[in-house]
C-alpha cells in the first residue's frame, strides 16, 4: 500500500514540477481523443517511464495506471533533460526499498 501511495504522489509532484500547480493535473488527466494514439514518440515514453522506475521505484503493475500521464509528458514535448531535472527536484534521494528497480529491475 505504501509503494502505490508513493506512485501516485510521484506522479502527481511530477506534472506540478513540470507544468505548475495550475496547469500539471490537466496534463495529468488529458485523454485524446480515440483515433489518436497514446503517445506521438514512443521512444520518449518508453525513456521517461525508464527514467520514472529509476528515480522512484518500479510502476509494478498498479503503476500501469500511470502510463497516461507520463504519455502527456511526451505529447506536452517535455524532454529527457527536463525529466532528469523535474525528477531531482521532486526525489532528491534514490530509492533503495524492495521496490527500487535495483531489486525489480524495470517494467516490461
Amino acid at each position: 500500500m505504501a509503494h502505490r501511495m508513493h506512485i501516485d504522489a510521484s506522479i502527481k509532484l511530477l506534472g506540478k514540477v513540470l507544468f505548475g500547480f495550475k496547469k500539471g493535473p490537466e496534463v495529468l488527466n488529458a485523454v485524446r481523443p480515440t483515433e489518436e494514439p497514446l503517445v506521438d514518440n514512443w521512444d520518449c515514453l518508453k525513456t521517461l517511464v525508464r527514467m520514472f522506475e529509476t528515480n522512484y521505484g518500479s510502476l509494478s503493475q498498479y503503476g500501469m495506471k500511470h502510463i497516461r500521464s507520463i504519455a502527456n509528458f511526451c505529447n506536452a514535448g517535455i524532454t529527457e533533460k527536463q525529466m532528469i531535472n523535474a525528477s531531482s527536484q521532486a526525489c532528491p534521494a534514490f530509492p533503495s526499498n524492495f521496490w527500487s528497480s535495483i531489486y525489480n529491475g524495470f517494467s516490461e
